[in-house]
């Protein structure tokens, strides 16, 4: 497996500008808004393959996590972290294809954000997530 030379990124998709993270070795991961609401994605790569030849379950779950954390900040001021995440594997991402996360806030409390979504290839759902994200003060930087 190879790095596509041909990586085209879906119009309207940008990444954020912040320090190095996490998720800057495994993505980049990008995200468009648009009055539907926060989609996300990534080009899958050979650093992300398994043994197989599939993107291995633990990015999924990474950027799960991530888009878990976007939908969940999306519209509020406040920081995040996430209690718990499950993941439900249904389906396998290739080298060279395009990762859609998509996802909805199904809940808040004083103190938890409750989001529910789905990673999809070419609208063909890959994985379901459900995660409980810790609602915390933003903090001055």
């Amino acid at each position: 497996m190879t790095k596509s030379e041909n990586i085209v990124i879906p119009e309207g998709f940008k990444t954020l500008s912040t320090p190095v993270r996490a998720e800057d070795n495994i993505g980049p991961f990008y995200y468009r808004k648009t009055d539907a609401g926060l989609t996300l994605g990534f080009y899958t790569e050979d650093k992300h393959s398994n043994a197989i030849g599939s993107v291995h379950g633990g990015v999924l779950t990474v950027f799960a996590d991530y888009a878990a954390t976007m939908v969940a900040l999306s519209g509020v001021k406040e920081n995040c972290a996430t209690v718990s995440l499950n993941c439900d594997f249904i389906g396998a991402a290739r080298l060279d294809n395009w990762i859609e996360a998509q996802g909805e806030v199904s809940g808040r409390t004083g103190s938890m954000t409750f989001v529910s979504g789905k990673l999809t290839v070419m609208n063909n759902v890959i994985v379901s997530f459900q995660a409980v994200m810790r609602r915390l003060q933003k903090t001055k930087t």
